[in-house]
């Protein structure tokens, strides 16, 4: 299963670096929104894709994000930070693994 990302220039690059086999870029213009919707639903499709990362302001511009149990699709901050808050990242890695993240 594949991990895809999605999100703006500098994020998609760094986990390209890491290693991703999959990365889509996006700005935040109208037509690049709908691009963004359109390759989401796209990935959301296809049997080889396990997790989708996207950042949380793609994720934010793009409105609704599909509800599947495969694949995974995360929220995940950019370069900016996280727009929810480090607790409520803390408190979702919690119910999700089971394991408090603690500084």
């Amino acid at each position: 299963m594949k991990v895809v990302v999605m999100g703006d220039s500098d994020t998609v690059v760094g986990f390209k670096l890491a290693g991703v086999h999959e990365v889509y870029e996006f700005d935040y213009s109208e037509l690049s929104i709908e691009r963004a919707r359109n390759k989401l639903r796209e990935l959301v499709e296809r049997e080889d894709v396990g997790i989708i990362l996207i950042t949380e302001r793609l994720a934010e511009k793009i409105g609704e994000l599909p509800e599947v149990n495969l694949p995974i699709i995360l929220q995940i901050p950019d370069k900016f930070g996280s727009i929810y808050g480090e607790e409520l990242l803390k408190e979702i890695v919690r119910r999700a693994i089971g394991v408090e993240i603690k500084r």
